[in-house]
């Protein structure tokens, strides 16, 4: 592989405190910055109290979550992962296992099922959620879940789901 201008490397020694996995050579003069493995750590930790800071002030913009108290909200927010996802890209096919809860934080989403040829639910914007009830009834994905536009979605795995909204009532509309 050959690196160029904003390709980072190294990461995972840091990360891992483990011995270098290759051996970088340089082809020209190159001008790089460094970190030691205690300066790394202190960035990644403020960024990821950054986000789970930003995560929780959207929450509690996201009218499912209402009910749930600043620590409920703030034990979610550190255990969300954002996603990103291209207009036309599937997030979710009808059919799949389902994982993961979704609740959108930028873009446009569309729900489709195999054999209609309208869309099943109204579109799905920001604060909007989905993929609740794969999870909730333990069964397989009802539609498909497509970007309109470009999406991020931050992301809640099964267990976490289960452990913080477990006890959430499915919405009247048939979900996703």
């Amino acid at each position: 592989m050959v690196a160029t201008k904003g390709i980072a490397f190294g990461e995972l020694a840091l990360l891992h405190d483990a011995p270098r996995a290759a051996t970088v050579v340089t082809k020209s003069a190159v001008k790089a910055f460094a970190l030691d493995g205690i300066s790394f750590k202190m960035i990644l930790m403020g960024k990821s109290q950054q986000d789970s800071s930003s995560y929780k002030t959207f929450l509690q913009q996201v009218p499912i979550l209402q009910h749930l108290s600043d620590q409920e909200l703030q034990s979610m927010a550190g255990c969300l992962k954002e996603q990103e996802f291209g207009a036309g890209v599937n997030i979710i096919c009808e059919g799949d296992e389902g994982h993961t809860f979704y609740i959108l934080r930028e873009g446009e989403v569309k729900c489709t099922k195999v054999g209609h040829t309208e869309e099943v639910s109204k579109r799905l914007v920001k604060g909007d959620f989905f993929g609740e009830l794969a999870l909730l009834k333990d069964d397989k994905r009802a539609a498909t879940v497509t970007a309109v536009q470009p999406c991020k979605v931050l992301t809640l795995k099964r267990n976490e789901f289960v452990r913080m909204l477990g006890t959430l009532e499915p919405p009247a509309y048939e979900g996703v």
